[in-house]
């Protein structure tokens, strides 16, 4: 359940990223986050129900949330809305190296599906016909935001195991949101003339992409690694590249296709296979037995 749930968030995700292109034809990039998570935030105060508010865990969090949506916000304005799905996908490759630093073990069969997620998400993101065009700096920007991610995705697997997701969600969009209007202040971003096409945008963004996705993602963090949600979520690259394509017009190639093969193969490889047959000493994919799963589930 929890890797069908990661790969619905990723499939919204790569729809939106056609979204907030044509918003960044409009609106500032911190301005748009703003908004954005602002409603998300105000979405996310029924989840938190029992369970006190864990205010400096998704402060660290929101921080690292908010580098990443501004990059990837900002980079939109320079590449294209394929480009920059594909590049974001980048941050499986980083995760299990950042995840290895903090001290988290990644399992041989988990090692081979991250080599062919890698591989397949470097093939997305470079075997474009205009991989090396104009939209260089727009890219550079995107490599920032896979990073920010990167660290985002192990920091959130540490603090949400074993724990209810409701407390962690709305204070790490309050940051978000909070920061980004902060920078919409400094830059003069502020403005509530916007269009039909830019509202929508956020509305989408706003529930399903954040409120919506960061739950899932908080709840699966809590029955998985952090490098086997990486592993799932390289499959964002693919539903942008075919959003890009459906949406936009916008082209793969041979090479893309492949990538998108590969990454399809490494989600299966790390999150699928052996998964029925945890035991109380076999650990699921998440890394917990059943014995520690049914414990969390009656909590």
């Amino acid at each position: 359940m929890a890797a069908l749930a990661l790969l619905v968030t990723t499939a919204i995700w790569g729809w939106t990223f056609v979204l907030v292109k044509e918003a960044m034809a409009e609106v500032g990039p911190f301005w748009f986050l703003a908004i954005r998570f602002l409603l998300a935030t105000f979405l996310a105060l029924p989840f938190v129900r029992r369970g006190k508010m864990r205010w400096k865990e998704a402060a660290i969090l929101g921080f690292f949330l908010f580098l990443g949506y501004f990059f990837q916000t900002w980079g939109l304005r320079y590449t294209t809305a394929q480009k920059s799905g594909l590049i974001t996908g980048l941050s499986v490759v980083l995760v299990p190296l950042v995840a290895r630093f903090f001290g988290e073990k990644v399992t041989l069969r988990t090692g081979f599906g991250v080599v062919f997620a890698a591989a397949g998400v470097v093939l997305l993101a470079l075997g474009g016909e205009e991989a090396l065009g104009p939209t260089g700096f727009g890219d550079f920007l995107t490599v920032i935001c896979a990073i920010s991610f990167a660290l985002y995705i192990v920091l959130l697997a540490r603090y949400a195991k074993g724990e209810r997701a409701g407390p962690l969600l709305p204070g790490q969009l309050g940051a978000v949101a909070g920061l980004s209007a902060l920078g919409a202040g400094i830059f003069g971003e502020a403005t509530w003339s916007l269009s039909p096409a830019v509202w929508r945008a956020i509305l989408i963004t706003g529930t399903l992409a954040s409120t919506l996705a960061y739950y899932i993602l908080t709840w699966a963090e809590s029955r998985a690694s952090a490098t086997e949600t990486a592993v799932i979520l390289a499959m964002e690259p693919v539903f942008a590249g075919l959003f890009g394509w459906a949406l936009r017009g916008e082209a793969l190639t041979s090479v893309q296709l492949l990538g998108g093969v590969l990454v399809l193969a490494g989600m299966i490889v790390a999150s699928i296979i052996d998964g029925g047959k945890a035991g109380p000493d076999n650990p699921a994919p998440g890394g917990m037995s059943e014995r520690q799963g049914a414990g969390l589930e009656n909590r």
